[in-house]
């Protein structure tokens, strides 16, 4: 039981872990929530691209912005796929989709960065990729309890290093 309790809470920090990580790269990479709505901050200038993947046809693009938004939403697709016991792909996809179309919106609702559909696209890519893994995963595992236990422990995993290089970045400015 003991045990139990202990993924069920690895789990979480885990999960909301990963939130904050999403939204510090992408609603909040340029301005701090706490400065969202004050007078004196510098805004961005507000761009929408509504042409998929125009930059990348003209050669003006970056590699990260794109395997960077793939990599980012995996975890998604995994989190949503284990969260709502039973869910159709097809509506996971879509929720994946408005949580990416979301974040592009407030980007330029609030100036905070550029909006691109080709964002959009890539993050229900990663959100995609995410769901097969899990898929994967619950085949290998079969038992819903043994798969969230084999996720807890990879995101605890991934989670810790990434925190330690993380605080690194701070001290280190």
């Amino acid at each position: 039981m003991k045990s139990k309790r202990m993924i069920n809470t690895l789990f979480i920090m885990g999960f909301l872990f990963y939130i904050g990580f999403v939204l510090w790269n992408i609603p909040f990479k340029y301005v701090s929530p706490l400065e969202l709505f004050s007078s004196d901050r510098y805004y961005l200038s507000r761009t929408l691209n509504l042409i998929p993947f125009d930059e990348v046809f003209k050669g003006n693009f970056s590699k990260l912005d794109i395997y960077g938004n793939v990599i980012l939403f995996i975890p998604l697709g995994i989190y949503i796929s284990l969260l709502i016991k039973d869910i159709k792909i097809s509506k996971s996809i879509l929720i994946m989709a408005t949580i990416s179309f979301i974040f592009e919106c407030s980007q330029y609702i609030f100036g905070i960065g550029a909006s691109d559909i080709t964002d959009i696209i890539t993050n229900t890519i990663g959100g995609i990729i995410g769901i097969v893994i899990y898929t994967a995963i619950k085949k290998i595992f079969k038992e819903r309890a043994k798969v969230k236990n084999f996720i807890t422990i990879c995101s605890t995993g991934v989670m810790i290093p990434v925190s330690i290089i993380i605080v690194g970045i701070f001290i280190a400015n």
